[in-house]
């Protein structure tokens, strides 16, 4: 995932922070069900750990050793950072009565994501209504409906009630053709071939949303399925399930969409809420666990670029959905890093931008921008002042502060504070500087010309 030699030797000696993560399915494993797996994406993300954070990985099935015997509870939940949710069954049946979260585990989740748990939510196209189901239920209930349709905030941001369903008509289809006219509406080849689909990306000031940054470019690449499933935006925005915070309410928003390779229809397969601009956790919301499963990688060459882009964007998930008080520790992985490293020492003499732009470059290369802008403003909202600015100003503080060598007394958020203030006030500096420029300078023109 990053050059190793540019982090050599200069890592904190204090523990890396762990980011604990649960993969809660029904019927899913890290093997098996010809496919319908995780292990390659725990692999990738285990494999593919950067030097300033520790991924660990469990996963439950709600019914491994009985009917709902593993439910969701706040003990359960207190263990982790984030909860992946991978379900496969739709509803509640005769003699499964509990396929469907309860309320309890409802009250439990929502607590614990107000608290900054983060949340990947998935699921996949519908299915007509199982028989035995209550028929008071849509006609159409979609794959993962019973974990999922109930999570609080995530659970609004799929389609758990209706079309696209697995039908050619009426489903998403994102098979990118091979070379050999294979029919993209059969899973087989088109599931394991080594051609992904093309996503588009939503751009904001230039740039995609950091899920999508890779460290050479864009992430543009997904795994393709015939029949995805579909991403909804709520119509309304009540503030006691959303949230506001100091900058006002964050909204959850689309930001990749796959192309139905039949007919052209452009549609969401991948959609943010970043929850911790309200002081809640961030959730993402995907259009199918197909992005994830094993069918759907085993075609992609271990090491070749498309598993590498992958790789990339799990890595960036997994840190992006990371509460708040764990990127504090993450933080302090990484300025004690930069305050070691040689290219940065060299130009610290250099004010605060000099210093800030090669600190940043080299936050990319080993975190990618994600991991850059909560280094560079932790806080809600976004920066008015230059990142370059704010960055080299909080690596000067991180070097003063590790002066005397001892990184057990480094006080994270102290450095932060004084960093950024720094860095603020030199940007004010500026800008007064800037308007004493230009004071009177219409009537030197008027002047000049007459």
């Amino acid at each position: 995932m990053f050059d190793e030699r540019i982090v050599a030797d200069q890592v904190s000696p204090v523990a890396k922070p762990k980011i604990r993560i649960l993969f809660y399915t029904d019927l899913v494993g890290f093997t098996g069900n010809g496919g319908f797996s995780l292990g390659i994406v725990r692999d990738l993300l285990l494999a593919n750990q950067p030097f300033f954070a520790e991924f660990e990985i469990d996963l439950i099935n709600r019914h491994e050793g009985g009917h709902a015997a593993r439910k969701l509870t706040s003990e359960v939940l207190g263990g982790y950072q984030q909860v992946w949710f991978f379900g496969i069954l739709p509803c509640n049946m005769p003699g499964e009565p509990e396929n469907e979260l309860v309320d309890a585990e409802v009250a439990a989740l929502r607590a614990w994501m107000d608290a900054g748990g983060g949340v990947l939510i998935s699921g996949d196209h519908s299915n007509p209504r199982p028989p035995g189901a209550d028929p008071s239920l849509p006609a159409y209930l979609n794959l993962g409906r019973a974990l999922g349709h109930r999570v609080p905030r995530a659970g609004e941001l799929r389609e758990w009630n209706d079309r696209p369903d697995a039908s050619i008509e009426f489903s998403h289809n994102t098979h990118q053709p091979d070379p050999w006219g294979s029919d993209i509406d059969n899973a087989i080849p088109n599931d394991l071939d080594p051609y992904p689909q093309e996503l588009i990306l939503r751009k904001r000031f230039g740039r995609p949303h950091p899920l999508f940054q890779g460290r050479r470019g864009p992430i543009t690449v997904f795994p393709d399925h015939m029949h995805e499933g579909q991403l909804l935006i709520p119509g309304q925005f009540p503030s006691d399930v959303w949230p506001s915070g100091p900058v006002g309410q964050p909204k959850p928003e689309i930001v990749a969409h796959g192309t139905d390779k039949r007919n052209g229809q452009v549609y969401g397969v991948s959609s943010v809420y970043d929850g911790a601009a309200a002081g809640v956790g961030r959730i993402v919301a995907d259009a199918t666990w197909h992005h994830y499963f094993d069918i759907n990688l085993w075609g992609f060459e271990k090491g070749g670029e498309v598993l590498d882009r992958l790789t990339e964007y799990y890595v960036n998930l997994t840190l992006w959905l990371t509460p708040k008080p764990v990127k504090v520790a993450v933080n302090a992985q990484l300025l004690h890093w930069l305050s070691r490293n040689m290219s940065v020492r060299a130009v610290l003499p250099e004010g605060f931008r000099v210093p800030g732009i090669t600190a940043a470059g080299l936050v990319r290369e080993v975190g990618g921008q994600a991991v850059l802008d909560d280094l560079v403003w932790p806080l809600e909202g976004t920066p008015v002042v230059p990142p370059e600015l704010l960055l080299g100003a909080v690596v000067k503080e991180s070097v003063a502060a590790l002066s005397d060598g001892d990184f057990e007394a480094f006080d994270t958020v102290g450095v932060l504070e004084r960093g950024l203030r720094a860095g603020a006030e030199e940007y004010a500096a500026e800008l007064r500087a800037a308007l004493g420029d230009v004071e009177g300078l219409g009537e030197l023109i008027s002047q000049g010309l007459r």
